[in-house]
């Protein structure tokens, strides 16, 4: 009888082993040895674009035009949105809707947002493969509820978190300058302040990825076809 027992909780144990091997192998970030990859063409990385208050030149490059990957000067019609410091202080900086910044001066284009993480590390970030939505696994219009990153926060130096933000830039969209509607995410890398509290001195970059055929996919490389 003790024989019996004594086989049956061998049993009872390899399959248990077997089950949490095969849980384990199911991880996002697990791959076979034998797989290729090959960068995804849908989507494009930045690894860095920086804008800065200058109060030495006529105009700052406070701009972003998230399609291309830049920065742009705060008046420029191509951008997405700008950095911007909430009641002019020099302090609370924020990414506002390129639409309505600078009126009448030229109009950028409209851009929409959520977060998606209040706080995550540039290692979790560069491994975003998806963002999580309730009810749905597309992204969509309902989705991007402000104009603008205000609505969770503000921006000092030196940050505090490192929040992740996606956008949907519907602007280009709209305007007929994108195929498909493009959405990206974004982060905050480093912020810095030459003259604080000053309107001048702030500045601070950002990491972005942007998938450009309408996807919920943020992955840089995936499984070759060949």
């Amino acid at each position: 009888m003790k024989s019996i027992l004594k086989y049956s909780k061998q049993v009872t144990a390899m399959l248990f082993i077997t089950l949490f091997a095969f849980i384990a192998g199911c991880a996002d970030d697990t791959t076979d040895p034998g797989t290729t990859y090959e960068d995804n063409p849908n989507v494009f990385s930045f690894d860095s674009i920086g804008v800065d208050e200058d109060s030495a030149a006529f105009f700052s490059y406070t701009g972003l035009n998230l399609l291309n990957g830049n920065n742009t000067i705060d008046t420029a019609a191509s951008r997405d949105c700008s950095l911007n410091d909430q009641n002019n202080l020099g302090m609370d900086f924020f990414l506002q809707n390129g639409q309505f910044l600078n009126n009448p001066l030229p109009s950028g284009y409209e851009i929409r947002f959520f977060r998606v993480y209040s706080d995550l590390t540039s290692q979790s970030f560069d491994t975003l493969s998806s963002i999580y939505t309730t009810g749905h696994d597309s992204l969509r219009a309902i989705d991007f509820t402000e104009d603008g990153t205000s609505a969770w926060g503000y921006f000092n130096a030196p940050l505090s978190s490192a929040p992740v933000y996606c956008f949907w830039l519907k602007g280009k969209k709209d305007a007929g300058l994108t195929l498909r509607n493009v959405y990206g995410i974004l982060q905050p890398r480093e912020a810095t302040d030459r003259v604080p509290f000053s309107v001048y001195g702030y500045r601070m970059s950002f990491r972005v990825r942007i998938n450009t055929n309408g996807d919920n996919d943020f992955r840089s490389q995936i499984l070759s076809v060949n």
